[in-house]
């Protein structure tokens, strides 16, 4: 199944439910379908075929979900842009993919209007909001066309979505995920999270990243639920009303958003008057210390997971129901198989730790134009993460560390991660990262950048003193510095290569 048919088949169940609620506007899924038809009409007259690549550079609004739609019935490919780029960034990504329609709004014209020449394959730029004049209205684009389905045919296993990565090194790459890739993690997520038409999904991340999509987008519209959504950058005072005014049922957030929430104060009544069934995590590993405050504090279980964008992006999560791991990050979603590997790719027994292998409908068809890259990563079917981690007997999934982020003290494999899950049960610290060093006697040293909770003070020695008391010996920080701040993606994630800049 495409997409695009995924949609009209909630329209058909549940026509009048709102899909959609942004600011006082309420969408029903038949007039988010007629909204998506009229832009696929629009579409079709600009010449969007198969395979073309249609970009999305957007602030939180129902157009973006509207033109993703959209791209998709025509057989067009979306390409979600990070709205945190630089112009010269974002003109690699629309060079590399030959973009061939931009889908943006006033707000980033500064950014890309200087690059935009720069962009031989672009034909076309669509604005929405103001009309300037010197690019298509999204309004007066979509408002003559008919509400008909374009009645493109699209298979299921072509090219749906090219999710360009960060870039850690070098220049980023494109994610391809097929229709039936994103379909099959729509399907195990919505049935690993129970989602129902009854569930309200708050909707504040930015709607470019994967998990945001998936998880706060797709399943919604699959299970015919209500989408609450918030233009990006909103405070958390106005998420906190949305909360409670909304009636949330299902809060994602990163682990940024929840180790504020864990430390701000909440009245106690709120424990017994939000709706909230769920919070789930995703996008960077959350402490365990700020799971238990979060459960204590409202009442409903947080569910840690794993993914990555190269596998739709939901790989495991904690169950709603039955067993739930500290420190784990769950059981593999249906339809999707996890084992650990070694250097080699030999399968590992049970509690070996190495890499991550992910196979499964989800997994991506491979790098856009980077046949050696993947290569690299996907083989015989399985995908190798990059993580390293463990499972137990029961088949829950433990994540160690990235890969690349794991230093070798005198020999010894030292996971950064163990470090800061020591470092967060601290009382005064509100975040950290652990990074490795260089060390003439010990090849490496672990080192700790700390952001203190507001009003707190601690020393260089009492952080060691603490960890001395909980780590081997070898695993303590040889440096502790103290920062106002950590870099950040936009999606909360720690940006460790920028430490290592420092």
């Amino acid at each position: 199944m495409t997409l695009g048919q995924m949609l009209e088949e909630t329209v058909g169940r549940h026509p009048q439910r709102v899909a959609i609620q942004f600011n006082k506007q309420k969408i029903t899924f038949r007039q988010l379908n007629d909204a998506v038809n009229r832009a696929s009409q629009a579409l079709l007259k600009l010449e969007v075929q198969e395979g073309d690549k249609v970009g999305i550079l957007l602030e939180n609004k129902p157009e973006y979900i509207i033109s993703y739609f959209a791209t998709l019935k025509v057989g067009g490919v979306v390409v979600p842009l990070n709205t945190f780029l630089s112009g010269a960034e974002l003109a690699y990504i629309m060079n590399n993919c030959q973009l061939k329609v931009l889908v943006t709004s006033e707000k980033f014209l500064k950014t890309i209007q200087p690059v935009l020449p720069q962009v031989l394959s672009l034909k076309y730029t669509i604005l929405v909001g103001v009309d300037t004049g010197e690019f298509l209205s999204f309004s007066k684009w979509v408002e003559a066309e008919p509400t008909t389905p374009p009645g493109t045919q699209v298979d299921p296993e072509s090219l749906a979505v090219l999710l360009y990565t960060s870039g850690t090194t070098g220049h980023p790459k494109g994610v391809m995920l097929s229709h039936t890739n994103l379909y099959s993690n729509v399907l195990s997520s919505t049935q690993a999270f129970k989602v129902t038409q009854r569930d309200r999904f708050l909707l504040f991340l930015p709607l470019f990243h994967a998990f945001t999509f998936t998880v706060c987008v797709l399943a919604p519209v699959y299970a015919g639920g209500r989408i609450i959504l918030l233009e990006s950058a909103r405070s958390l005072e106005e998420i906190k009303k949305s909360v409670l005014w909304d009636r949330i049922t299902v809060f994602v957030g990163v682990p940024a958003v929840f180790n504020i929430l864990a430390d701000r104060k909440i009245p106690r009544f709120v424990k017994y008057i939000h709706a909230i069934r769920a919070f789930i995590s995703g996008s960077a590993p959350l402490s365990a210390a700020t799971i238990q405050k979060i459960e204590e504090k409202f009442g409903a279980p947080l569910l840690e997971g794993y993914g990555l964008s190269e596998a739709s992006p939901v790989v495991s999560v904690n169950p709603l129901e039955g067993v739930r791991k500290v420190g784990s990050v769950g059981l593999p979603i249906p339809g999707v198989q996890v084992k650990i590997v070694d250097s080699q790719g030999n399968d590992l027994p049970i509690g070996g730790e190495g890499e991550i292998a992910v196979k499964g409908p989800n997994v991506m068809l491979g790098y856009y134009r980077s046949p050696e890259a993947t290569r690299d990563v996907l083989r015989e079917g399985w995908l190798l993460t990059g993580d390293i981690g463990k499972l137990d007997e029961e088949g829950y999934l433990y994540i160690l560390d990235r890969k690349k982020d794991m230093l070798l003290v005198r020999g010894i494999n030292v996971y950064p991660r163990e470090i800061e899950e020591v470092l967060y049960a601290h009382p005064k610290v509100a975040e950290c990262a652990v990074i490795g060093v260089k060390d003439e006697h010990r090849g490496e040293v672990p080192k700790a950048f700390i952001v203190l909770k507001e009003g707190a003070s601690a020393t260089e020695g009492e952080i060691k003193q603490y960890c001395t008391e909980r780590l081997a010996k070898y695993k303590i920080p040889r440096y502790v510095e103290f920062r106002k701040s950590l870099p950040k993606t936009p999606t909360g994630k720690i940006l460790k290569r920028k430490l290592n800049e420092l």
